[in-house]
């Protein structure tokens, strides 16, 4: 074989492994981003049950308040209680949250509290500077 088709060969080869070795690398990233979109979409599923399950208890302790109002007598230990289950879940969606800036690499307002990106300078939400 002729000198100039054996390099010829030889850097083909060599382009298909360089190729070979970005697309690896370059699926293992789509995986890993896949990964954490995912991730992401289960905890904020879990914050959306959890909103679901407030709003119930707020309408819970509405009926409650509306009772009294109305003069019926009402048992003010369940209504402390709605209220704390209330403050628990939503702790555990602020929890869930920090989950997501956790697994985004994003920012959260301390004004206003929204999500902003990790390099956003001013909140979208209130403009105030980060």
């Amino acid at each position: 074989m002729d000198n100039r088709v054996k390099e010829l060969l030889e850097r083909v080869r060599n382009t298909a492994e360089t190729v070979g070795t970005a697309a690896g690398n370059t699926a293992k990233q789509a995986g890993k981003y896949a990964g954490e979109l995912l991730d992401a979409a289960k905890l904020n599923l879990q914050i959306f049950d959890l909103n679901n399950e407030i709003s119930e208890l707020l309408q819970e302790i509405g009926e409650l308040v509306y009772n009294t109002h109305s003069g019926m007598p009402q048992n003010d230990d369940i209504l402390l209680q709605k209220l704390d289950i209330i403050d628990g879940k939503k702790r555990q969606v602020e929890e869930l949250r920090e989950q997501i800036n956790i697994l985004k690499k994003a920012k959260v307002c301390p004004f206003c509290g929204a999500d902003c990106g990790k390099e956003d300078v001013y909140c979208k939400n209130c403009g105030e500077r980060l």
